[in-house]
């Protein structure tokens, strides 16, 4: 047996022990022995993909317009591949016959109900409806959809001069008397042994209604299109990408696997992560994708390429600003990514990106402006006129613009003292001064509700205002029934995945504080989230308990608030550097976390003495950060926060300090070192850790974080352990490997509330 087999039978074990366990994937290995890829062998590629990139003879280029067809080849067997598997050639379906069983007329419409039938002996069924305006001009263009549900989306005057066809290859189809409603499921081994995924094979059938319309005399074969929202719009995108005859695409919230590639929805920035999609719905992608938990930058292709294999055709991208399965920044990348192909074939404006004000479902003004993007593109308007990314971007960041406005200045020297150093590495913000906090005022309901964070009731969470109007929320432990501090679960709600429904001790009827868990004052925790863009600090797809919830349990008051840029704090993203050019996101976020510690300063039943920052992810380089600046904080917390900037190379499979700023924005001084200049960046994390000593503090650094190098953060903690040494505190310094990769479990919770009541006055 060769070493390469053994070690991918040894990452399967490992990959069986890290995930929970899951029927369909293990019948998938068992079926065809497979094992996972050699890693070893994988390109590291952290960025998401460029889809007009190619290399050739080992180096990088952009295709032309005229190698396009083949690069579009390319993507296509790389999607199949790697992301949702093959389907038959479209021949094997060349049989198609369309039954009618029963026509309906009704408010000046044709209802007809036909079953297609295809493939061998006619064996695949699939049952759709035709609906026709009778007074409407013909041939009609055609809206095609899996769910009879978007019937809501045909609203005048598109009802009237647009047909539309939903058909039984989805999840929900009421209608049809679908049994199983994705009657696509039943002929998925009837045209052979073909490794397809649910959304392959959905799309696939779509396809096979597309054979059926284009030979209707009622229809305008060159206007049939097709959309979906959430997993109908993965199916959407799935079927105009393997299709063109599709003319054009609406593609509403289609989340992990559809706008939001892989790489930049796992857990560290509490996405639905291939981890968490793979095992609620393991068979909407390939089965092999599971592969990749943890190890998304290794994946040959990535969901974006979707778009990419649509391109020039018309497709509107809608997403809600508070969807929980999605993230505007992310949304954002994929479309800039995908605009200039657009562009190159001389279609610019037919890529549009439309935002609503609300979360994952849609209202009434999203179907209108469904029906409307139908409308103009069926009278050849591109979408883009009417919907202008440039007016609706809230990550509006781009660094080669910002370096030629702010030139570099001469550094800092690395041995200068490092509160100088720590400034010019977080920009030339205000002056820091404590702000009074208002107690009691805050988000409107109607933001809370979006957030999802108006639970629990008051007086055990409180609205409270800091710093520069930022509003947050303190939060209160009760003492359980055992007698133990902090909450007992969380009632499941809409738009929060993970939670274990359990009963929460009622704090009515008694003042703020007064029944706080412990006999003295209590330690603060200031909670300091990832970069969950929609969700701000609540989060949505979490592998682990409400970090916010489970870190009461330590005892302690806790105030959380939404990092600039996520949740209710979008817009204050927007245009950030038009109002600080030489500040930085990083720095505002910073400060943010030191007005924090003003909140708890100012609650009189928080012990001033041990007040903590507690980070994961972004909120783990924010807490260390102002850790460093702030002599008020007791202690700090750092889960998967930082890998040193030095060592951080552009051929490091984190992506390199590059996209703290040039992809992220977070932390623009560092542009001018970034790939091949890192070692002189004049500050780095063994320092600023150092720097807290002989104050406490845990690092926690997973093992296997793909946005980390291990070895690097070890000797980074090591260097600094030699600062505590010097104070006689080398035990204070308390560095944690889990065997894990980038993700907030609810061990790693555990041992961080441990931690926090591990610390005395």
């Amino acid at each position: 047996m060769s070493s390469s087999v053994e070690a991918r039978r040894a990452e399967l074990e490992r990959l069986r022990k890290a995930l929970p366990a899951n029927e369909a994937f293990e019948k998938w290995l068992a079926e065809t022995g497979n094992l996972p890829p050699d890693f070893a062998k994988l390109a590291a590629r952290p960025r998401v993909q460029d889809p007009l990139v190619v290399e050739r003879d080992g180096r990088s280029r952009k295709v032309t317009a005229a190698e396009w067809p083949a690069r579009r080849m390319e993507l296509q067997k790389l999607v199949e591949d790697w992301l949702l598997g093959h389907a038959p050639p479209a021949e094997a379906a060349g049989n198609l016959r369309a039954v009618t069983q029963k026509v309906r007329r009704r408010r000046g419409a044709e209802a007809r109900y036909v079953m297609l039938e295809f493939g061998p002996d006619y064996q695949a069924k699939l049952p759709c409806v035709l609906v026709l305006p009778e007074k409407a001009k013909r041939p009609l263009p055609v809206f095609v959809c899996q769910v009879v549900s978007y019937r809501l989306w045909m609203r005048r005057p598109l009802s009237e001069n647009f047909a539309y066809c939903y058909t039984a290859s989805g999840d929900d189809c009421p209608d049809m008397g679908a049994v199983p409603a994705d009657w696509s499921r039943k002929f998925a081994k009837l045209f052979g042994d073909y490794d397809w995924s649910a959304f392959r094979r959905r799309g696939w059938a779509a396809s096979r209604v597309m054979d059926w319309l284009v030979t209707l005399p009622e229809v305008d074969s060159k206007r049939i299109y097709i959309g979906g929202h959430s997993r109908s719009g993965k199916q959407a995108l799935t079927a105009a990408a393997f299709d063109e005859r599709f003319a054009g695409v609406i593609a509403s919230s289609p989340g992990s696997g559809g706008s939001m590639p892989y790489r930049y929805c796992d857990q560290a920035v509490f996405g639905e992560a291939v981890e968490i999609l793979t095992q609620v719905f393991p068979e909407w992608v390939h089965l092999g994708v599971r592969f990749f938990a943890g190890r998304e930058h290794l994946l040959p292709a990535d969901s974006h390429y979707l778009y990419a294999l649509i391109a020039p055709r018309p497709v509107l991208m809608s997403t809600g600003i508070y969807d929980w399965v999605e993230s505007t920044w992310a949304v954002e990348q994929v479309y800039q990514l995908t605009q200039p192909i657009y562009q190159m074939l001389g279609k610019p404006e037919n890529l549009a990106l439309r935002y609503r004000p609300h979360q994952h479902g849609w209202v009434r003004e999203t179907c209108e402006a469904f029906t409307q993007f139908l409308t103009d593109v069926a009278s050849g308007k591109a979408p883009g006129q009417r919907w202008r990314f440039a007016e609706t971007a809230f990550h509006d960041w781009e660094y080669a613009e910002w370096a030629k406005k702010n030139p570099a200045q001469e550094p800092p020297r690395k041995d200068a003292p490092l509160q100088e150093r720590l400034r010019w590495l977080l920009g030339e913000g205000p002056e820091f001064a404590a702000k009074a906090v208002k107690v009691g005022e805050g988000e409107s309901d109607f933001q809370e509700k979006i957030n999802v964070r108006n639970w629990p009731a008051p007086p055990q969470r409180v609205r409270c205002r800091f710093g520069e109007g930022v509003n947050g929320q303190l939060y209160f432990p009760t003492k359980t029934a055992n007698g133990d501090a902090g909450l007992r679960g969380e009632p499941a709600k809409e738009g929060v995945r993970g939670l274990t429904p359990s009963p929460l001790p009622s704090p009515s009827g008694r003042e703020r504080g007064s029944e706080v868990a412990g006999a003295g004052k209590l330690p603060g925790i200031v909670w300091l989230g990832p970069w969950a863009c929609s969700n701000g600090y609540t989060g949505s797809y979490r592998c682990g308990d409400i970090a916010h919830m489970r870190l009461l349990k330590s005892g302690a008051a806790l105030v959380a608030f939404d990092p600039l840029g996520t949740g209710a704090r979008q817009m204050e993203r927007r245009g950030f550097y038009e109002r600080n050019p030489k500040w930085s996101l990083m720095g505002k976020m910073v400060a943010d976390a030191r007005h924090a510690v003003d909140v708890l300063l100012a609650t009189p039943e928080v012990n001033p003495r041990r007040i903590y920052l507690v980070g994961y992810a972004l909120g783990g380089m924010t807490a260390i950060l102002a850790g460093a600046m702030d002599q008020r904080v007791a202690g700090v917390v750092s889960v998967a926060g930082f890998t040193p900037f030095r060592g951080d190379g552009p051929n490091s499979p984190t992506g390199g300090v590059w996209r703290w700023s040039h992809l992220y924005g977070w932390l623009p001084q560092l542009g001018a070192f970034a790939e091949g200049k890192e070692a002189e960046i004049p500050v780095d994390f063994g320092e600023i850790v150092g720097s807290l000593a002989p104050r406490p503090v845990l690092v926690v650094a997973p093992k296997m974080d793909r946005h980390a190098v291990l070895a690097d953060v070890t000797a980074a903690v090591e260097e600094a352990r030699r600062a505590y040494a010097k104070c006689g505190a080398a035990e204070k310094l308390t560095l944690h490997t889990p065997a894990e990769w980038n993700r907030l479990t609810d061990d790693i919770q555990d041992d961080v509330v441990a931690w926090i009541k591990g610390q005395g006055e």
